[in-house]
């Protein structure tokens, strides 16, 4: 399904069942020069905006909460996958720039 313009090179970083995980550069309506840093999540095909996919953003603090209890859950599991992931989002997020 096709992704609403407002999110910039989004990669997922986790799914687990239809519940997906995204980062990305977030320009809320294209109106701040390529927007910020942010994470998103999404629901299988929901939230859409008039037929597309409009992943909702994680506020910054719940962000943090988020990645670090899902690699401390991946780390308990072993699973090296989401391990490199869940590593690979919270360095994306190091530099808010």
């Amino acid at each position: 399904m096709e992704m609403i313009s407002y999110w910039k090179n989004a990669q997922e970083i986790y799914v687990d069942g239809g519940l997906t995980l995204i980062i990305g550069k977030y320009d809320h309506k294209n109106q701040h020069h390529g927007g910020e840093k942010a994470l998103g999540i999404h629901w299988k095909d929901y939230p859409q905006s008039r037929g597309v996919l409009s992943p909702c953003v994680v506020p910054r603090a719940t962000r943090s909460a988020i990645l670090s209890g899902l690699l401390h859950q991946a780390v308990i599991n072993g699973n090296k996958e989401q391990i490199t992931k869940l590593s690979e989002a919270i360095d994306f997020f190091r530099s808010e720039t």
